[in-house]
């Protein structure tokens, strides 16, 4: 059973590599399934058969290369862990998720298609927002145990998504050498360090 789940999913991984190539070259608008069958060396057929469509298809490769699984995958340990240990925790993970050459692919094929469609935009927001909103439960239930001030907990939340991003867009995207300069320890450390300094008890 174990053996068969192992290669539904390495099914899937080859059909979601493929998918990225082909959109790499084509553009999301303009491949086919038949493209990224041919691609990962399946039928057509096959591929609906673990997508029900291409926007399926860009979905789950959204949500498996982005750091949303991440979030998801959070224990109710990891969850009790003080602020700062679970947040550098978070940033670091998301780091490494973000700044790893699949996901800069996927950005790579995702930022000109997100510009021109919505439907594609729409696809990467409802991850973000996902992301988002687990962190903003987190930092809720922080605040009602009173190791965290009460504050705006859904922009507190942006706000740490948001210092993630841009500065991946920064590095990975605009290659701009003034955030390249920097380790992913001393960004984490920074992000949580201005964080939780406005989020501390007082």
């Amino acid at each position: 059973m174990a053996r068969t789940a192992n290669i539904i999913e390495d099914r899937r991984e080859q059909i979601m590599d493929a998918a990225l190539r082909v959109f790499a070259q084509k553009g999301f608008t303009r491949a086919t399934n038949r493209e990224i069958a041919r691609e990962a060396g399946v039928t057509s057929g096959l591929i609906y058969h673990y997508f029900d469509s291409k926007d399926a298809l860009l979905k789950a490769i959204i949500e498996q290369r982005s750091p949303l699984q991440m979030v998801r995958d959070l224990s109710p340990q990891m969850l009790a862990m003080p602020p700062e240990a679970l947040l550098r925790l978070i940033v670091g993970q998301m780091l490494a998720i973000v700044e790893d050459e699949r996901f800069v692919q996927l950005l790579r094929v995702y930022l000109p298609e997100a510009i021109y469609s919505p439907e594609v935009s729409s696809l990467g927001a409802t991850s973000i927002q996902e992301a988002t909103r687990l962190l903003e439960e987190y930092f809720t239930a922080k605040m009602e145990s009173g190791e965290l001030r009460q504050e705006n907990t859904g922009l507190s939340a942006q706000l740490v998504m948001g210092s993630v991003m841009s500065l991946v867009l920064r590095r990975q995207i605009l290659h701009d050498p003034d955030a390249l300069r920097y380790t992913h320890e001393e960004i984490v450390d920074s992000i949580v360090r201005i964080a939780l300094r406005g989020l501390a008890p007082r």
